[in-house]
């Protein structure tokens, strides 16, 4: 008889090879996963590539930024195509990226943050958890939603600042600017004279409302969705791969790429995890996101419209909220009453655009990232 499931764990446990993997053993196929702790990783491989990951991302998926946020203001109406094409007709190309670099000067500190609070957080809260009686997967879905919310939190702070510029630029030149910038710095050096620094910090209460239960709704969801979409890919797999080259009596081994990875000659590249994995975590990712954004929109569209004090408004009595510096409840209650409760979805679409494809990608490269972090 070969090595069983339980084997394969614990030998890839002991050789620091700690990666989401489908296992067979005979007829029965099971979906093993554990986390890499943060103890074994390399961090400035691990932060450099997930930081790079953050920027090359954001810079693709930033239009849509600028589109809600037009959208949330009131700026523009109609579907988010017509939104977009009304920004080129206006401003041309980079119409769609206003108030990009002064972003990405926030995302890069910010990401590096977020990583860090993220994997010490969930590993401090899951190991507490545990040594409370809690069960392995709860433990680990504890750990997850809590450390999601601290890592949000603190990453928040840094680049709040840098957000709110960044979204004033972007309704620039509309009805809705209510002041004109030369540049990023200058828009910085402006909102700190006219406003003080709580001008930078504008909306950070909202912001944390929607960051923090995002983040926290993100991860505690995936843990949990990646647990049982594993185990429903599982069989899926085990039939496809059993059809397709193993015979019934086989011993337990991986199932999927894992094999001809492992294998591979020294010095190429070893991806580092086969298809059904990625499956499992794509799809547990996009619907973790998706589920997020929607729970976080109503106060999403009220901290845009708290930081860029935009003049415009459905009604009057929208834009004056922007301009006297109402608080959340003032801005909730006039969105409901004077523009309908549908109102506050407005700029999901363009949100789900943005953080579909980010959640599918920066997952893949976050698991992938973090095993080839593995310290040798």
């Amino acid at each position: 008889r070969g090595p069983t499931a339980r084997t394969w764990r614990r030998r890839l446990s002991a050789a620091g090879i700690q990666i989401a993997m489908i296992l067979r053993e005979g007829e029965r196929a099971e979906w093993a996963h554990q986390d890499i702790e943060w103890a074994q990783l390399d961090k400035f491989k691990m932060l450099s590539s997930q930081t790079t990951m953050a920027v090359g991302l954001r810079a693709l998926l930033y239009p849509n930024s600028v589109i809600k946020t037009h959208v949330q203001t009131n700026i523009a109406a109609g579907s988010t195509k017509e939104v977009a094409l009304g920004i080129l007709s206006r401003n041309g190309i980079r119409g769609l990226w206003r108030g990009f670099f002064i972003c990405q000067a926030g995302v890069i500190p910010a990401h590096s943050v977020y990583v860090t609070q993220l994997e010490l957080s969930k590993q401090s809260i899951k190991r507490f958890a545990a040594s409370q009686g809690v069960a392995g997967n709860q433990a680990t879905q504890i750990g997850s939603f809590l450390g999601g919310a601290i890592a949000s939190l603190s990453a928040q702070l840094v680049r709040t600042p840098t957000d709110v510029v960044a979204q004033r630029l972007m309704i620039q030149g509309t009805k809705g600017s209510a002041t004109t910038y030369a540049s990023g710095f200058h828009a910085l050096t402006t909102i700190l004279k006219v406003e003080g620094l709580r001008g930078l910090y504008a909306g950070l209460g909202a912001a944390i409302l929607v960051s923090v239960p995002f983040s926290a709704t993100f991860w505690g969801t995936y843990a949990s969705l990646k647990y049982y979409i594993g185990h429903t890919v599982t069989g899926l797999a085990a039939a496809v791969e059993n059809a397709q080259r193993i015979p019934s009596h086989a011993q337990a081994q991986p199932v999927g790429d894992f094999n001809s990875m492992s294998q591979g000659s020294s010095g190429s590249f070893r991806a580092p995890f086969g298809k059904w994995e990625a499956l499992v975590f794509s799809s547990a990712a996009f619907l973790s996101a998706t589920l997020a954004a929607a729970v976080t929109n109503p106060i999403d569209l009220v901290k845009t419209r708290i930081q860029t004090k935009a003049k415009t408004g459905r009604t009057a009595e929208g834009g004056r909220l922007a301009q006297t510096g109402a608080g959340i409840r003032q801005h909730l209650w006039s969105i409901v009453r004077y523009e309908g409760w549908w109102s506050l979805t407005k700029g999901f679409t363009s949100r789900v655009m943005t953080t579909g494809p980010f959640s599918i990608i920066g997952i893949l490269v976050y698991e992938g990232t973090k095993h080839m972090s593995i310290k040798s």
